[in-house]
């Protein structure tokens, strides 16, 4: 869904706004965050700006009050789970074109060793609402060198029909989440985090803007052959359903299952080299999901501090991803309409269910002004690379991600 790419997008700014320790901490907890940033697919696809507001404030020394706004606009082509028409090699897109704006409130609150940070979210576009709760407890050990984190959090979106989409009524979906969480100070040089996160959704998690093409669908039923053959014969009957060059696909609707339950593993280990003057953090992910899609990711950054007020930080991240169980770029046997018995209980082309890897390098910036102001600037580039030998080529996108952005300590 392009929904969905989005709302992982905005979920990423805002809790890099929210969660990050500032390089430098002049000031106290006081202040403002600027970021945008260009998200540009390669050969036309999906571009998304996204400009990112914050504020922090301590109003007493146990309450700090922070809230955040969002604006983003979408625009390009998506690829709607056709495969390419004969002598073609480029699959089927269609142009999108949205706005989506959100913010939050959120507030930390310390009641002895227990750091209280409930959350309030909403995000609104044109075919989408989402409306989120969310409480975590921060819980210090060990003289502050152990921290255990516990949260909850609860979303209830609805999707809105719009130009383009398979529905025609407003459908709902909710997602809970539990985090379990471990940040333990091995040394004075090394720190290791551990997260367990258990997800589930319900409701309606099909993308509206997919459809799904069954070749047997062109293949005329038993009972049309029946009444059709009183007045053609069974060549004129196969030519009149079959598919000929220069047509358009049928698409039908892809059919996902209406729940899904996953886990989250991460680790991470952080650790300062003294003679380089620089940091090293190394993190390992794995994702399962009821759908059947495992997933490893690895990343590594380098944190160079040069001089006292300069930061440079190159990045690399691996992605590798299995296909959800009922995924294929098309299917050869069923058809909704012409052959249900022999239909799959659930079918999406979505190549993003596929199987396939990425790649996420680049390097950002930080850099200190003044006493009470930073700059941050950020280049990434993202690519795919399918590993099934079905689904084609040009369903992937490569991306071009400029961040910049900065920081005022009040």
């Amino acid at each position: 869904m392009i929904y969905k790419i989005r709302k992982y997008i905005i979920l990423i700014q805002l809790i890099i706004l929210l969660c990050t320790t500032p390089i430098y901490r002049i000031k106290a907890e006081d202040r403002a965050d600027f970021k945008h940033e260009d998200y540009s697919e390669e050969n036309g696809r999906i571009n998304i700006r996204t400009t990112s507001f914050l504020f922090e404030r301590d109003l007493i020394p146990k309450l700090t009050v922070k809230g955040a706004y969002v604006y983003d606009g979408v625009s390009g082509a998506t690829p709607t789970g056709a495969p390419p028409l004969p002598n073609e090699s480029k699959v089927a897109t269609t142009e999108i074109k949205d706005i989506r704006r959100a913010g939050l409130i959120a507030a930390d609150y310390q009641i002895n060793n227990h750091k209280l940070s409930p959350q309030l979210a909403y995000s609104s576009e044109s075919d989408y609402k989402s409306f989120s709760l969310s409480m975590i407890d921060s819980i210090d050990f060990n003289d502050k060198n152990t921290t255990l984190t516990l949260g909850v959090s609860h979303d209830i979106d609805k999707i809105v029909p719009n130009y383009g989409m398979n529905i025609i009524e407003k459908k709902n979906k909710d997602n809970s989440q539990l985090i379990i969480g471990l940040n333990q100070l091995l040394n004075p040089k090394t720190v290791f985090t551990a997260n367990l996160t258990l997800g589930y959704s319900s409701g309606y998690l099909d993308d509206p803007y997919k459809g799904v093409l069954f070749d047997d669908h062109y293949s005329p039923s038993n009972e049309e052959i029946k009444s059709l053959s009183e007045f053609l014969s069974l060549n004129e009957i196969i030519d009149l359903f079959e598919y000929k060059d220069g047509d358009q696909y049928v698409l039908f609707p892809e059919n996902r299952p209406r729940d899904k339950f996953r886990q989250v593993g991460l680790f991470s280990l952080t650790h300062y080299i003294e003679k380089l003057n620089a940091s090293i953090e190394g993190t390992y992910r794995y994702y399962h999901d009821d759908f059947g899609i495992n997933s490893d990711t690895l990343s590594l950054t380098l944190r160079q501090k040069l001089g006292d007020k300069l930061i440079i930080s190159p990045s690399f991240r691996f992605y590798r991803q299995s296909s959800a169980d009922f995924y294929k770029p098309r299917f050869d046997e069923g058809s909704p309409t012409q052959h249900p018995a022999l239909t799959p209980s659930n079918y999406s082309a979505d190549f993003r269910l596929s199987e396939f890897d990425s790649y996420t390098y680049g390097v950002k910036f930080n850099y200190v002004l003044t006493d009470n102001f930073k700059l941050d600037l950020s280049f990434k580039k993202y690519e795919m690379e399918g590993r099934d030998n079905k689904t084609f080529p040009s369903a992937y996108a490569n991306a071009n991600i400029i961040t910049g952005g900065f920081r005022i300590w009040l």
